[in-house]
């Protein structure tokens, strides 16, 4: 959005003399004017390593033009030119120091990456004390980015709370999803910006808690597609079509997921351990391979924990799935 300034000279007529008093708007002019610098600036962003999260939200936040994505340095070249493509003007860098001066530089290395990566960036020299260095990881907080006996840089994580399968349909469907923001107070006005340049749900989380924070995570995306797998396997060693083992679980799954948008887990259990009915239990028991009387049992102490059951019926379900395995 442009910002123009008109200097006007302005003819007041005073009601009672009669007297035209003319006069210039300059302070006010000079203050609008750095009103509108102020939001005509765009923040500059550096990419350290292409993956799909940094590459995803490059574009996105390209596309906002409310960030200039400036340059990207990967080491595998190709990665680099696949943004080169959705961001024409990028500066495409084989070496990391000899990226332009910017603003921001975002990490999107694997978790395991970002320390060294980090360590290199803090040896470019045009860094300053404001230049603000972030990383997505869930798990890592932000002081990962301060190596020992270096210059103390502004520093955050951004974390959105998404399963980047692929970077194009991540671009498309990102947008309105929740991000976990951690790091300096003194940057959290700027990763504020980024978040609502990608139409990003943030959110703040204390650096002390994000190891347990992304577990939580990790359980409720990547076991419910262990406990979906292991569902379909069941129904495929009765020789049903996996197309039909494949519709009957994802569409339960999908009907309780819809359910836990509106309803709390307590609420939205159903099935024969909420009911108490340990007849039904017994028969699941005997059915199942040893290996899956593991699981079985691990979920059943844990859904025993949602329901209403006496103590008893809860006693009558634990006998069942203590003893001893197949």
């Amino acid at each position: 959005m442009k910002c123009t300034v008109l200097v006007k000279r302005l003819q007041l007529q005073h009601e009672a003399s009669g007297k035209i008093i003319v006069f210039y708007l300059e302070k006010l002019i000079m203050t609008t004017s750095s009103i509108c610098l102020k939001k005509a600036h765009r923040p500059s962003v550096n990419i350290v390593g292409a993956g799909k999260v940094a590459s995803t939200l490059a574009i996105i936040w390209h596309q906002s033009k409310l960030i200039n994505i400036q340059a990207v340095w990967n080491r595998n070249f190709s990665a680099a030119e696949y943004l080169k493509n959705h961001i024409p003007h990028i500066q495409v860098h084989k070496q990391l120091e000899t990226l332009p001066p910017a603003d921001i530089i975002v990490i999107g290395v694997s978790d395991q990456f970002i320390e060294e990566i980090s360590r290199k960036i803090h040896q470019i020299e045009w860094l300053k004390a404001d230049t603000l260095i972030l990383h997505f990881s869930g798990a890592l907080n932000s002081n990962i980015l301060i190596p020992h006996n270096q210059q103390k840089l502004l520093v955050g994580s951004l974390h959105p709370v998404f399963a980047f399968a692929s970077i194009e349909t991540a671009i498309n469907t990102l947008p309105g999803h929740l991000c976990a923001i951690e790091g300096d107070a003194e940057a959290l006005p700027l990763l504020y910006k980024l978040a609502q340049a990608a139409n990003l749900s943030y959110f703040n989380i204390d650096s002390a808690q994000k190891n347990r924070y992304h577990a939580a995570l990790s359980i409720s995306a990547n076991f419910l597609v262990t406990l979906n797998a292991f569902a379909r396997n069941i129904l495929t060693s009765l020789s049903l079509p996996q197309e039909l083992a494949e519709a009957l679980v994802n569409q339960l799954m999908q009907q309780n997921l819809n359910q836990l948008q509106i309803m709390s887990p307590e609420e939205a259990l159903t099935g024969p351990i909420k009911r108490g009915d340990s007849n039904t239990i017994a028969r699941h028991w005997q059915t199942l391979e040893q290996s899956e009387q593991t699981l079985y049992k691990v979920l059943a102490k844990q859904t025993l924990h949602l329901t209403s059951l006496s103590a008893e019926k809860q006693q009558q379900i634990l006998q069942i799935i203590n003893s001893q395995e197949n």
